[in-house]
């Protein structure tokens, strides 16, 4: 007997990364953030559901320090996880801490002079959250392919060999 496609058995979702290698992470000095060529491909972000007063910081040019980091997402669980990071991206006041880019693969980090310090802390939280939902979400995908397992009449040596790998492999 074959296995069905994906919806017999689910597959685990990746965690977010942030590339740690240092020619993929870039720290700016800027005046003007809407002036910056650098920035072109974050401005749909910037200017699109964020507050007027993140607006406000920007369009006074109060931000002149930024980091951009290059995210390592698997492409196959891409959707999910900018559905995920999108929720996290804003703060209680509804000012967004972190813009993407048009191609959801960078993050960039605008702060106040001295203070980029304290606002990446806030991000590494934010990612960790994620991916502590991530792992989460993954402990019920494991549980939901173990009872699948369980109600199959019939099982072949497939059917087996994804039960010993959702029971036995940590990802």
């Amino acid at each position: 007997m074959e296995l069905e496609d994906n919806s017999t058995y689910k597959n685990l979702i990746s965690h977010i990364d942030i590339n740690r290698g240092v020619n993929s992470i870039e720290y700016i000095a800027f005046r003007d953030i809407n002036s910056e060529l650098v920035f072109k491909e974050f401005l749909n972000d910037v200017n699109i559901s964020n507050d007027t007063i993140e607006l406000n910081l920007i369009n006074n040019k109060a931000y002149k320090e930024a980091v951009i980091m290059s995210l390592h997402m698997d492409p196959k669980d891409k959707h999910t996880l900018v559905s995920m990071v999108t929720e996290e991206q804003k703060t209680f006041g509804g000012s967004k801490l972190f813009y993407l880019n048009n191609t959801f693969d960078k993050i960039l980090v605008v702060s106040v002079p001295r203070s980029m310090e304290g606002k990446l802390n806030m991000v590494i939280n934010r990612l960790n959250k994620i991916n502590e939902r991530i792992t989460r979400l993954n402990s019920k995908i494991k549980k939901d392919n173990i009872e699948t397992y369980m109600k199959r009449d019939i099982k072949d040596k497939k059917d087996f060999i994804v039960n010993m790998i959702n029971k036995n492999l940590r990802v």
